[in-house]
């Protein structure tokens, strides 16, 4: 799910558009519409314009905003003006939103986006103002922005979301309650402030995202508020007439979004939604979209979205037939020679998007092992150091990703605007040298050995380290962690793999009772919070629990009386992690890019690369999109505005068209 603001530097595009073959068999597309007049009239597709003259469509001036957004693609191949009509036929492997063409909400538009300078500019509202002080931020909406059933889109839909879904409990919401958020104020229709109990000037960044988008900032009041008892006191009697208990069932039923139940439900996105079932859902273009393009043509371009459920094996073998006119999200990289060699045969073309995340593989050692001797292991900076120059890296490079990641450490990706090669690529302990790695763990004390040959910890027994992980993972993650197996055993390390259910993997993980935990590390984004995230303190979660009740309680949110026995759960952690603690804080709270920002976050990554907390394998591994040769505006790049790799595909969907 992966958040970008501005990036002052150019992303290096990796991969390239490769061979050509036949077209699909896509519907014929329309003439491209003539440029936007002087005048400021603007165009529509023709499906529309039809519906307008047979009376079943408003005109167009009276369903664009009075400034709509102008929007262009950047991170595409030759992007130009395109062509209206068409339908594009996608796969998914569930029905879940998550999927290529989809209704997540990357899908859809953002509060704020970036332009290909990585400059924050407004997308689905009109302009915006800070405080000086960064704990107001007034957000000016589109006046005449509608819902893609034509009601006003207004204030009052983001102080609902807030007011009351994200504060009620009995409302399922994806609202980030994590922010220091003191209120919403709607000022008129077309004008709110967001006012911070602190400076956050996270706010903006966040909002250059999924978090600025539909499932966690607004929603359709109009259309909801009949399933709320604040709105509607026969709610409840509304709710038993349709099947539910009570009131928030039958509303978190027709507001669900993972996966949608109520496809009446009124979105902001280009598309929406015309049929969804157990096998395929539809989706058709949104008269009401709030955006044009640099011709003034409404967009999307596409009229429709035809989007097939089918197995993952299944998914693969729709692309490689050619059936799919693109496919991204789910694609496989130990796929890609595959894709290559049906590439003319399919009529399609393969693209490698270039790879931004900082460790495709990557392995948390838990610092807060109940075994007291394990324990000492792993906060012991050396043992860290021997198991990160016991790997292979380059053969894991070779052998898993056919040489096109980057063998390094665990880290940010090397776009960042602060990054030093010392933290990844030169990281001292990134280096292929397993006499170093002996020389540690002698160092340590343990030259003691078992029958096998495997080390001995202080107390006799056999060292062992449990790598845990969820049993649903790619195969070629799979075959990292046999690598590792191999890696760690050659240096006298006894190694367990444990593939679990996810389900079970990530309470184990949440409650420390983990070994070794081997995961994809994200590190999408240059100004990613990770500490805080339950996700990412994977070395030490118990300490994580003390430091976020601790947090709760400073800020006033929760006092030591909410807490059984009076007592912070989890582990007070030692000062170094309290400090490494504040200094994540410390970033999170200043503006992105000022000297501040720059200093902290070079700090912090000079604190992870020293202390080894996190052991990386290789990254930026490029993702595998699969495009129809006819298919116009194919992303090229990874486009930051996005919540991530994969997601920048669907933000980016509304300028595809048929050539």
């Amino acid at each position: 799910m992966k958040r970008t603001a501005t990036l002052g530097v150019l992303l290096m595009f990796c991969g390239s558009v490769l061979a050509f073959g036949a077209g699909t068999s896509a519907t014929e597309s329309e003439p491209a519409a003539e440029p936007m007049a002087a005048s400021g009239e603007f165009n529509e597709a023709p499906m529309l314009a039809a519906m307008v003259a047979a009376g079943d469509l408003p005109p167009l001036p009276d369903r664009l905003p009075e400034e709509p957004a102008v929007l262009w693609p950047f991170a595409v191949d030759n992007p130009e003006i395109g062509k209206y009509g068409g339908t594009i036929q996608v796969f998914a492997v569930d029905n879940n939103p998550w999927g290529d063409l989809l209704e997540e909400t990357e899908r859809g538009s953002y509060i704020f986006r970036t332009n290909e300078d990585g400059e924050i500019l407004p997308d689905l509202i009109r302009d915006y103002e800070v405080s000086a002080d960064e704990t107001v931020f007034t957000l000016h909406l589109r006046k005449g922005m509608k819902w893609s059933d034509g009601a006003p889109f207004v204030a009052d839909d983001f102080v609902f979301m807030w007011k009351d879904m994200a504060l009620n409990e009995e409302v399922k919401s994806w609202f980030n309650n994590d922010e220091p958020l003191e209120r919403i104020v709607k000022v008129d229709d077309y004008t709110l402030r967001y006012e911070f109990k602190v400076p956050y000037p996270t706010f903006v960044l966040n909002a250059v995202s999924w978090r600025g988008g539909d499932w966690m900032r607004f929603a359709p009041k109009h259309y909801l508020e009949k399933w709320h008892i604040e709105y509607n006191e026969d709610a409840n009697e509304l709710a038993k007439s349709e099947g539910f208990e009570n009131w928030w069932e039958a509303f978190n039923h027709h507001w669900q979004v993972a996966p949608s139940n109520d496809i009446e439900k009124p979105m902001v996105q280009p598309w929406v939604f015309e049929e969804f079932t157990s096998t395929y859902r539809t989706f058709v273009r949104n008269p009401y979209y709030y955006a044009v393009d640099r011709a003034g043509n409404q967009l999307p371009y596409i009229d429709r979205v035809v989007s097939s459920i089918v197995d993952p094996e299944v998914y693969n073998l729709k692309i490689m037939s050619g059936e799919a006119d693109l496919a991204f999200m789910n694609t496989s990289f130990q796929n890609y020679p595959l894709y290559k060699e049906n590439e003319e045969q399919g009529g399609y073309r393969v693209v490698l998007i270039p790879g931004m995340t900082g460790a495709a593989v990557a392995y948390h050692l838990n610092q807060n092992h109940s075994d007291p001797v394990q324990r000492e292991l792993y906060q012991d900076v050396r043992f860290r150091r021997a198991l990160s120059t016991a790997i292979n890296r380059d053969e894991i490079n070779e052998s898993v990703y056919f040489g096109v990641a980057t063998p390094r450490q665990a880290t940010i990706p090397s776009a960042a605007s602060y990054y030093k090669p010392e933290w990844g690529e030169d990281h001292p302990y990134a280096g292929y040298d397993p006499a170093a790695a002996n020389r540690l763990l002698d160092e340590i004390g343990l030259t003691e050995r078992d029958g096998d040959g495997f080390r001995k910890r202080s107390d006799g027994k056999t060292v062992q380290l449990i790598v845990g992980y969820s049993s649903g993972i790619s195969g070629a993650e799979e075959t990292v962690h046999e690598l590792i197996k191999e890696y760690w055993e050659e240096i006298g390390l006894k190694v367990l793999l444990k593939p679990e259910e996810y389900a079970i993997y990530f309470e184990r993980v949440q409650a420390g009772e983990h070994d070794v935990i081997g995961t994809a590390e994200g590190f999408e984004h240059e100004f990613k919070y990770f500490i805080v995230s339950p996700e990412t303190i994977r070395f030490g979660p118990l300490w994580h629990q003390w430091l976020r009740a601790n947090q709760s309680v400073q800020e006033g949110k929760t006092t030591l009386a909410d807490y059984e026995g009076g007592t912070l759960p989890g582990e007070e952690p030692t000062q170094k992690i309290k400090d490494f603690y504040d200094l994540q804080a410390r970033k999170y709270a200043s503006r992105y890019r000022s000297p501040e920002y720059m200093a902290l976050s070079q700090e912090i990554f000079d604190w992870y690369a020293e202390e080894t907390v996190l052991i990386g394998t290789v990254g930026m591994v490029p993702t595998p999109l699969v495009a129809a040769d006819n298919l116009g505006n194919v992303n090229v790049e990874v486009f930051w505005s996005a919540a991530g790799l994969y997601e920048s595909g669907n933000y980016l969907s509304k300028f595809l068209f048929f050539k």
